[in-house]
């Protein structure tokens, strides 16, 4: 006989997302080292090893809110800008402007990066 609180589905979901969440970020972090990051800077748009791809669908799959995004202001010219929930237009455009797509791609993807490894670290 037992006693408690009976467990529900949600519960159970929860939990195997939870397990989910961390198994996938111990894959994907033993598969990122300076070979992955060389790759990505190289040549951001691919096509990209398998180990590489890995980890960028890893990046790509994080939560909208605060991600880095290429914004186009104009013809030609791209900016950065962060998702924030509650700003005007959920966008904060950085003031810094590029005229090279490569450029700016290689940015957001080098900060993308970073925060990636500061987060396993």
């Amino acid at each position: 006989m037992t006693t408690g609180i009976q467990r529900k589905a949600s519960n159970r979901t929860e939990e195997l997302a939870q397990i989910h969440a961390r198994r996938t970020l111990e894959r994907v972090t033993a598969e990122y080292d300076e070979v992955v990051a060389a790759e990505l800077d190289a040549n951001p748009f691919g096509p990209h090893t398998d180990r590489t791809a890995r980890v960028l669908r890893y990046l790509r799959a994080l939560p909208v809110t605060g991600k880095e995004v290429l914004f186009a202001p104009s013809n030609d010219a791209w900016a950065i800008g962060k998702i924030v929930i509650g700003a005007p237009g959920n966008l904060i455009v950085e003031d810094d402007v590029f005229d090279d797509y490569t450029a700016a791609a290689r940015t957001v993807l080098r900060r993308r990066l970073a925060l990636f490894v500061d987060t396993v670290e």
